[in-house]
């Protein structure tokens, strides 16, 4: 069985739990903020301009980094990164968590989502952002729906599921402790 995590940007680990606990599950995926304080193995950036930064600073010697193929060109073919195609526009919050969904999902069979919150945020005022926020959760739980042979499991969220994903039978709720005493054995 293939177990992968996928670490919510902006998430930091709790700095008692061992990033070797996390990695003798499955590897972490995430985007590039998440790298230091998850220790994610598989970190992708969206960025053009962070990106050129983190190549510059040789960051893909670190990690497993992702880029859009369509920078890699404009990069001047940098060593040892990995591609993925497609695009994500800025009216996509968070874009990095949606593709770390992606690509992890082709080769897993459980996904643990941490620091995920699933449920629509009905304060955001400024339509812009709502508009993000919304095209995030849609994109997201399309995948979610569209890849019924992978389990989700979103890991210590506030189990306030938006009714979209309450729906999804392949998602369900559990809490860190939980997961790491089933997966650590």
């Amino acid at each position: 069985m293939k177990i992968s995590w996928i670490f919510a940007d902006g998430y930091q680990l709790d700095p008692s739990l061992s990033t070797d606990t996390i990695k003798n599950i499955g590897p972490a995926w995430g985007s590039w903020r998440t790298w230091r304080s998850c220790g994610t193995d598989n970190v992708v950036c969206n960025n053009l301009t962070k990106t050129k930064e983190l190549i510059e600073r040789n960051f893909q010697r670190n990690c497993n980094f992702y880029i859009p193929k369509d920078f890699f060109n404009d990069l001047n073919r940098p060593a040892n990164v990995n591609l993925f195609n497609g695009s994500f526009p800025e009216t996509v919050s968070n874009a990095e968590d949606i593709i770390s969904a992606h690509l992890a999902s082709a080769n897993s069979d459980i996904i643990l989502l941490v620091g995920f919150r699933l449920a629509i945020d009905q304060t955001i005022s400024d339509k812009f952002l709502r508009h993000q926020h919304v095209t995030y959760h849609g994109l997201l739980r399309s995948l979610i729906a569209n890849t019924s042979q992978v389990q989700w499991v979103c890991v210590d969220s506030d189990n306030n599921l938006d009714k979209a994903y309450s729906e999804l039978a392949n998602l369900t709720c559990d809490n860190f402790q939980n997961v790491l005493q089933l997966l650590s054995q």
